[in-house]
């Protein structure tokens, strides 16, 4: 489902919508085990806030710092997606606001799925990657809701386009995936990497200042 700007603010089209998301879908089916480990592990980065707000603790430094540098080691993935299942397993804080609940249960599980039976890498990279999406339609429905104050959410049949937010992440993924099918663009890598995890902690401190 699609979530309303509610502010006037420029939805993509849906014919833009398609071409993304086909381009998505094409480099996720053809990027080697390293780059989809890159790739996770970018994503797994923009959700740390999230995890942090929903255990009410800090995420250990060292994971912090492996998700950061995009060190492509599956074994290393191994320990901190470990480390991050602790912190998800943990009952949800107090303090967490109903509005968050549906964000913080999506970055949980990001992490839950990958411990389950028959894991494989690029299945599991796939679901991070829609994750991700729905928490960023998810943040935008909450930071410019309705005219009666209310999140507005539509079917996807009924409001196809991409919400700004998940636009933004949309295109990220898709060059991020680009980038790591040529093996160029280490500091453009990262600075997809840096601004991903600031976008969502922005909102995040945004919704949590309002709730």
């Amino acid at each position: 489902m699609s979530a309303s700007s509610g502010d006037g603010g420029r939805l993509l089209p849906s014919t833009d919508l398609d071409a993304f998301h086909g381009s998505l879908a094409q480099a996720l089916h053809r990027a080697e085990q390293d780059s989809l480990i890159r790739f996770a592990s970018i994503c797994l980065f923009k959700v740390v806030p999230i995890i942090e707000v929903r255990s009410g603790c800090t995420v250990d430094e060292q994971v912090t710092e492996w998700l950061r540098s995009l060190e492509a080691e599956r074994e290393t993935l191994t320990e901190v997606l470990r480390s991050l299942r602790d912190i998800v397993e943990r009952p949800a804080s107090e303090s967490v606001s109903d509005e968050l609940s549906d964000a913080c249960s999506m970055a949980a599980e990001m992490v839950r799925r990958a411990f389950e039976n028959g894991f494989r890498i690029r299945e599991w990279a796939d679901w991070c990657s829609t994750l991700v999406l729905d928490i960023h339609q998810e943040f935008d429905a909450l930071l410019h809701p309705g005219d009666n104050g209310a999140p507005i959410f539509y079917p996807a049949a009924e409001r196809p386009e991409l919400t700004p937010m998940e636009a933004l992440e949309l295109r990220d993924q898709v060059a991020a995936l680009d980038l790591l099918r040529r093996g160029v663009g280490s500091d453009q890598l990262s600075a997809i990497n840096e601004e991903g995890n600031a976008r969502v902690a922005s909102a995040l401190s945004r919704i949590v200042g309002w709730c």
